[in-house]
């Protein structure tokens, strides 16, 4: 990766907080949400049922103090290719102009109770209805809010019957019965209206199924933003990993059970004093499971040039951390041009809460 400039922080005093954010969005969430749930729901009712993994008693950890750790560039996480083939594949369909962009993987949270009870899973509409029947159809899912409040776009990846999951809409109501898909470019594309919400659904391949939600009455549709999203995919269209800058963050980030993309720094404003971030132009983000049982964010943020990354390490080293109730168990910051590598260990259940609020748009 080349050289580094290696500066270790230990954890300030916790300061100010996150209040007044605006969820745009949310109708388009909430009736996607519940429509990726019945269908899910449905589809999954012929599924084998997998026993439910039973937590280990384990014993509750002594607090540990906040300090430094000397981290050197060498024990640094690397990037998983096979997570990061994952990452890569679910995000291609999502055009450029989205952004926060979310990554759940499936099947390392169905497989582990402990990151079922820290995380809120249920941010993406998948727990109760992955539990426990499809647990062996899906293996990951993304949720990417458009910046400009009108549309929203859900990836699913796995094993799952496209012509099941319209057979079941039909049977509730959400199809009309008979309803004929339309085809673009070679895809078979379907329409949906809920609620006064367009929704548009096809399937990119036997893996990919896409969700997208648009607007019935004004703006684009649904099925207007599949069509997007298909040409993003087949790189016809802008997509989010056409961007270098956003392609190389992605494709350096160590593996977690959640991530984050970011097309702007906005977000990290629950986490960051606004210091921190000048000159901040975007960032990825995961959240893992240490071996300890601890939780950890890996963040790596790119500036406009190499002194704002600089200026940022001395001030989240002078002022520590934005977010309530977030106690940094230990922070190593590692500079590499204009790129700010963090990783910051906490608690569990604390690392949890940062990332449903740094999902949030």
């Amino acid at each position: 990766m080349g050289s580094r400039l290696m500066v270790f922080a230990s954890s300030s005093s916790h300061i100010g907080g996150y209040s007044d954010r605006i969820l745009v969005n949310l109708r388009l969430f909430i009736v996607t949400h519940s429509v990726v749930a019945f269908l899910l729901i449905a589809s999954c009712a012929g599924a084998t049922v997998l026993p439910t993994p039973t937590a280990t008693p384990t014993s509750t950890p002594t607090p540990t103090p906040a300090a430094v750790i000397g981290f050197n560039a060498g024990s640094f996480p690397s990037a998983d290719p096979d997570w990061t083939a994952r990452l890569t594949r679910s995000l291609s369909p999502i055009p450029s102009t989205y952004s926060p962009v979310i990554f759940l993987d499936v099947k390392a949270a169905l497989a582990n109770t402990v990151i079922q009870q820290a995380f809120d899973l249920e941010v993406l509409g998948l727990l109760d209805t992955l539990q426990p029947g499809a647990s062996t159809s899906v293996d990951s899912a993304v949720v990417a809010f458009s910046s400009d409040g009108n549309g929203l776009i859900t990836v699913i990846q796995g094993a799952l019957d496209v012509d099941g999951l319209l057979a079941a809409a039909s049977g509730l109501g959400l199809v009309a019965p008979g309803q004929e898909p339309e085809e673009y470019r070679g895809y078979e594309v379907r329409s949906v209206d809920v609620f006064g919400i367009s929704l548009g659904l096809a399937s990119v391949d036997e893996f990919t199924l896409i969700i997208a939600t648009g607007s019935s009455t004004g703006g684009a549709t649904g099925l207007e933003q599949i069509r997007t999203a298909l040409d993003s995919s087949d790189g016809l269209a802008s997509g989010l990993l056409e961007d270098p800058g956003t392609f190389n963050l992605v494709n350096e980030l160590p593996a977690g059970v959640r991530a984050v993309v970011l097309a702007d720094c906005g977000n990290l404003t629950a986490l960051f004093s606004p210091n921190a971030l000048q000159g901040c132009t975007r960032a990825a983000i995961s959240a893992e499971v240490a071996e300890s049982g601890s939780g950890v964010i890996n963040a790596i943020l790119e500036y406009e040039d190499e002194s704002q990354a600089s200026a940022a390490i001395d001030s989240i080293d002078r002022e520590g951390f934005q977010l309530d109730d977030l106690t940094i168990q230990k922070v190593a910051a590692v500079q590499e041009g204009s790129l700010l590598w963090l990783r910051l260990q906490a608690d569990l259940e604390q690392v949890a809460m940062a990332f449903d609020i740094l999902g949030l748009p």
